[in-house]
């Protein structure tokens, strides 16, 4: 018999999706660590926190539609996550549990594998979840931020929570305005290959271009973009780091990016 059993993290979602499982377990055993993750169809959030409590499950990592709704049944929630208003990440240090926001850390680390951010020009579209995660960490960045979206009435709250710029609808985003960077917060383009937020003729070399959007793997906005002479950053390099950021708070460590990068590219050619 075992001495010990490992410590368990997971994920808690409505439909579970294996890649964190894969990801997470290839950085516990880079790292050498007892560690094992598995993930937790729930139903009921505060259920869903009430177990990590009960089992003493060391990391939770939350996916939609739980992010907001976890935050009450929390012990203690980090400015960055008060901020965006949602977690993504339960950190259980000691019995307290505190939730943190580690999409936007992904966003930025991915950016920031590119380009500096502060000062730059950046159009943002979209103003749903993905777009206050962003937004937060390009205004806390420094980064000069205009904001379009479907519905500008909607945009106005993000922008007015972040001090970001209105730009308008995705129609009225132009090449022609000076934007050094463009990041797409919408959904557009997810598990639709056919589709873009932004016509290619609106894109130019001057461009970085990065896409939330990680299913598929490279986006009709990020291959007209290289057409284009854009630099591309695809979605799934912005997920690849905010699960180092969860790796990071449930170990300690600083997260083994080389051995996670193996696991997410083995998963998305199985997704592909």
């Amino acid at each position: 018999m075992p001495t010990s059993l490992p410590t368990l993290c997971g994920s808690m979602a409505a439909h579970p999706f294996r890649m964190a499982v894969e990801v997470h377990n290839a950085a516990y055993r880079k790292l050498r660590l007892d560690y094992t993750f598995v993930y937790f169809g729930i139903i009921d959030p505060e259920e869903g926190v009430k177990a990590i409590r009960a089992l003493g499950i060391r990391g939770m990592n939350v996916s939609m539609p739980f992010k907001s709704a976890v935050i009450p049944f929390l012990d203690n929630l980090d400015s960055a996550a008060e901020a965006i208003g949602a977690v993504n990440t339960i950190n259980n240090k000691d019995g307290v549990l505190t939730g943190y926001n580690t999409d936007f850390i992904g966003a930025m680390r991915a950016l920031q594998e590119i380009t500096e951010l502060a000062g730059k020009k950046v159009a943002m579209l979209g103003a749903g979840g993905a777009a206050r995660a962003v937004g937060y960490g390009l205004a806390e960045s420094g980064a000069d931020v205009t904001l379009f979206n479907r519905s500008v009435e909607k945009a106005e709250k993000v922008a007015a929570d972040f001090n970001l710029q209105i730009g308008g609808t995705l129609d009225d985003f132009s090449r022609d305005d000076g934007f050094e960077i463009l990041v797409n917060c919408t959904s557009i383009g997810f598990k639709t290959p056919d589709k873009s937020p932004v016509p290619p003729e609106k894109l130019n070399k001057d461009l970085v271009v990065m896409d939330a959007v990680f299913i598929p793997l490279e986006t009709k906005l990020l291959r007209e973009a290289k057409e284009a002479g854009c630099t591309t950053i695809p979605g799934v390099r912005m997920l690849l780091h905010q699960a180092c950021g969860q790796v990071e708070l449930y170990t300690g460590q600083n997260a083994p990016l080389e051995a996670m990068e193996r696991a997410i590219e083995k998963a998305m050619k199985i997704l592909s």
